[in-house]
């Protein structure tokens, strides 16, 4: 656990679209029920294999295997924010509605609001300065700038809840830093890992938010185990050293013994196809020196078979997912199947899920064996019994994988997000 920090307060121009942003590290205090697990945290590549192999194997439940009991784990941590508004938002806009955006595993709070492209593929632009929304992304708990610790015990979905949970509070109750604003209307946008922690956050607060929405989510988990089989899982801090670890170029000289320039470095490392091994290491940022224990997939290929479906993405923006990738902790990984099945929520709810979806869908969002059922995720709406049939609608992107950000059409998915709330008086 991270001790509490200053508060960091940081005021962007936003990208061309001229939204205002306020980049911040908030303290928050949390407690939550964490699982106790008999397992030793991976310390090297090969033993992330045997995780991963222990994880997948069919009839066995191996959560339940290493289930030792259960703590309360508690702390104040620091979590990095954007919030965003409306370039046109004024003092005449009273009380409008925020969407608190949570990134699935692999990412970070940047999955919203891309810059690739003159932020062509930012959700966070097309929310804000397209349907006048202010936004909250969030790096979650244990990931990005965000605290990092303990990688067992420690962050797991329930403590990360408790951060979504504070948050949203915030928001609600007018005492976020650096936002001079209460929120009447509050809706909450998950992608995957996060639509799972927003799932089972308006379980347990139905009234916390007044609309949901879940994109790459499902409640078929029956695919999971492709995902977790072909991330291929590496020690983070040995994939990318320069940028997931601590090492710098310095210390590869250094180990080098000579006086040589970390270009030559990288351009050596290069020659034998280490790309991912030399990310970072003419980068001016700080290293997040992950410990073992949070895990990322291998290579490029396995982000591909992940995340994008072929011919329909800009390769370069492949590039990026790969060199600003994030990992996941075993301990997110043995509570990733944690929601409740039955949802207390009653509020509307949106499904948007890829076609093509991997670990939510098998690859075939629509392969279903059920001919009266349109698609997979659509069988979800038996797990929301409070919500009226019209407030539920599962909506299938065409032409995009379990990434749905990261696919030419993804503004056409923003569009769909926007219009349902806007439908709900949200």
């Amino acid at each position: 656990m991270f001790p509490k920090s200053a508060l960091a307060v940081v005021v962007l121009a936003g990208s061309a679209a001229a939204k205002t942003c306020i980049n911040m590290t908030v303290p928050v205090t949390i407690s939550a029920r964490t699982a106790v697990f008999n397992i030793t945290v991976p310390q090297t590549n090969l033993d992330a294999t045997t995780f991963a192999q222990n994880q997948t194997q069919q009839g066995r439940n191996f959560t339940e295997t290493v289930l030792s009991g259960y703590a309360t784990t508690a702390g104040t941590y620091d979590i990095s924010t954007q919030f965003c508004m409306p370039s046109s938002m004024n003092a005449t806009m009273t009380k409008p509605t925020v969407q608190i955006l949570t990134h699935g595993i692999g990412f970070d709070k940047t999955y919203w609001d891309l810059s690739y492209d003159n932020f062509n593929y930012s959700y966070v632009d097309v929310a804000t300065d397209v349907y006048k929304y202010c936004t909250l992304s969030y790096d979650r708990l244990g990931i990005g700038n965000s605290s990092h610790g303990e990688p067992v015990d420690e962050i797991q979905a329930s403590l990360e809840m408790a951060a979504l949970f504070e948050l949203t509070m915030m928001l609600r109750n007018g005492t976020f830093p650096g936002v001079k604003q209460t929120f009447g209307k509050v809706t909450h946008v998950g992608h995957s890992f996060g639509s799972a922690q927003t799932y089972a956050l308006v379980n347990m607060y139905p009234t916390i938010s007044d609309g949901i929405v879940l994109t790459g989510f499902s409640m078929n988990a029956s695919f999971v185990s492709y995902f977790e089989a072909g991330s291929n899982f590496e020690q983070a801090y040995l994939n990318q050293p320069f940028r997931l670890g601590n090492v710098s170029s310095s210390a590869v000289e250094s180990v080098l013994n000579t006086n040589i320039s970390s270009s030559t470095v990288e351009s050596v490392l290069k020659m034998y196809s280490l790309t991912d091994y030399v990310v970072g290491l003419n980068s001016s940022s700080p290293s997040l020196n992950y410990p073992a224990g949070y895990l990322t997939n291998a290579n490029i290929g396995a982000n591909q078979y992940l995340f994008f479906l072929p011919g329909f993405f800009d390769p370069g923006l492949l590039l990026v997912a790969e060199n600003t990738k994030q990992p996941v902790t075993v301990g997110e990984l043995l509570t990733l199947g944690s929601p409740p099945m039955m949802n207390a929520f009653a509020g509307p709810v949106l499904i948007v899920t890829g076609s093509n979806d991997l670990p939510y869908c098998g690859g075939n969002c629509f392969a279903t064996g059920n001919a009266s059922l349109p698609s997979i995720p659509a069988a979800a709406a038996m797990n929301f019994p409070m919500v009226p049939s019209g407030d539920f609608t599962a909506y299938i992107q065409p032409n995009s994988g379990h990434g749905i950000n990261l696919h030419y059409n993804a503004t056409g998915a923003y569009d769909v997000i926007q219009t349902f709330l806007q439908s709900k008086g949200l």
